[in-house]
């Protein structure tokens, strides 16, 4: 019996050792895993950080590449355009086959959030020419230096910067100063096909303008409201000559620097009701010595305004009309001529008046393409500052008599391609107004009565 008792104590014995050991082993490799898993989250850690700050750095780099370098654009059309006018005199001239190429490049630079540089370079000629202006009134001139086809001389259409301030506060104010954005604006943007308009009302500006700007945003405490002041000169008389004793000098006593002044601004804009006006006013415009009859600047004063509205969406219940866009626009232009000078061959202030509408609807029959049609009315005395408009035959906003404009703008592949076909056709009452500064409007033997523009174009952007 105490053999049995001894050898089953002895077991028990053995037991309780062998599963402490076990336990202790356990223990150990317990111990050892932890360890290793400790170890692989600190390396999980540190891994974690080291990525952090790799996303980091990439964040930064890819902020500097955004906002320090710059970002170019491209702008590019090819076009077939057949042009006719007739006389009054009967006789009529034409060209049935008329090729052009416009390259713009565009510019974006921004080194901080509140400070941006755009710019623009331009070629615009056609196919075969050597087209250089000859005898032309603007040739000295840089109004329309890219808007009219010329040769393949790139040349710069826009380069300005614009810094915006007191973004907290409920006026927001922008600077801005250089070669202004005053071309293809509001309006004028639909038969261009463009989808953001420039700076200026394009019934009484189209034109390639240096000035500087402010503008003020919630100035009028409506919605969408702004008013800008822009002051530029648009000819400096100047002798130019590097190798004259006293180059960039004014040097004509008969000529005049021409500066201007122009007020912008946008009245209500909610979306949908856009309503804007401008009113402009240029000293020592050009004009005619009342003695030689001499084409001088100095001549007088001129002002413009314009009110003009957009209707985006004319019913949101019908499909047809909720992707409609409907406007109107009035405009005058005043010319006082000085003691002694003509403008617009009167010795009197003279007023001219204008009235554009347009109404673009979807063309039932694509996707996304679109058909406008416009009007235009021009009086005697009517004498607007668009010629860099983008219509071979003269400015059809400054028609002096009716103009009417039918377009269809048609997107091919995505927003990358399209094609537009366009017919401008201008009934002339009145003298065209290329040269409006010392012209009487009465209509000569060789004046146009009438001139008709077909244009096919391609256009490829990104």
């Amino acid at each position: 019996m105490r053999k049995v008792i001894l050898l089953s104590t002895l077991a028990v014995l053995s037991t309780a050792m062998y599963a402490n050991t076990l336990n202790e082993n356990n223990l150990s490799v317990q111990l050892s895993v932890q360890s290793q898993i400790d170890q692989l989250n600190q390396k999980i850690e540190q891994l974690q950080k080291k990525q952090k700050r790799t996303a980091r750095t990439l964040t930064k780099v890819k902020i500097h590449d955004a906002y320090d370098n710059i970002k170019w654009n491209i702008d590019f059309r090819t076009a077939y355009q057949r042009l006719e006018y007739k006389r009054k005199n009967e006789s009529s001239v034409q060209n049935p086959s008329l090729f052009t190429n416009r390259l713009w490049l565009g510019m974006t630079a921004s080194p901080v959030r509140d400070l941006i540089f755009k710019g623009q370079l331009a070629m615009y000629s056609t196919w075969g020419g050597n087209n250089l202006p000859q005898n032309d009134p603007f040739e000295n001139v840089n109004w329309r230096a890219s808007s009219k086809p010329d040769n393949l001389v790139v040349k710069l259409r826009q380069a300005y910067f614009v810094y915006t301030f007191n973004k907290d506060s409920n006026h927001p104010i922008s600077i801005s100063a250089g070669r202004r954005p005053a071309t293809d604006g509001f309006l004028a943007n639909h038969r261009e096909d463009t989808e953001n308009p420039g700076s200026p009302l394009a019934h009484i500006t189209n034109m390639e303008v240096d000035a500087g700007m402010i503008k003020v945003a919630n100035l009028f405490g409506l919605e969408g409201s702004y008013v800008k002041f822009v002051a530029g000169r648009s000819y400096d008389n100047i002798n130019q000559a590097s190798y004259s004793g006293t180059p960039y000098t004014d040097v004509n006593a008969t000529d005049a620097d021409v500066n201007f002044f122009v007020m912008p601004m946008c009245l209500y804009n909610d979306g949908q009701y856009d309503l804007m006006a401008q009113y402009t006013y240029i000293n020592d415009f050009m004009g005619s010595n009342d003695t030689t009859g001499q084409a001088i600047t100095g001549a007088g004063d001129k002002h413009m305004g314009a009110l003009s509205l957009e209707v985006d969406g004319l019913d949101e219940d019908i499909d047809f009309l909720d992707d409609s866009t409907f406007f109107i626009s009035g405009a005058f232009t005043t010319s006082v001529p000085k003691s002694g000078y003509r403008m617009l061959g009167s010795k009197n202030t003279q007023t001219g008046y204008s009235f554009w509408t347009g109404f673009i609807m979807p063309d039932m029959v694509t996707d996304n393409g679109h058909l406008g049609f416009e009007y235009n009315y021009g009086s005697k005395y009517w004498a607007p500052m668009t010629w860099a408009e983008d219509t071979l035959s003269e400015s059809k906003i400054a028609t002096r008599g009716s103009a009417y404009e039918v377009y269809w703008n048609l997107p091919i592949l995505s927003k990358y391609l399209s094609a537009q076909l366009r017919y401008t056709y201008m009934d002339y009452k009145y003298k065209s107004n290329i040269d409006e500064f010392w012209a009487k409007p009465t209509l000569q033997d060789g004046d146009p009565t009438s001139a008709q523009d077909l244009r096919l174009s391609l256009r490829y952007r990104y």
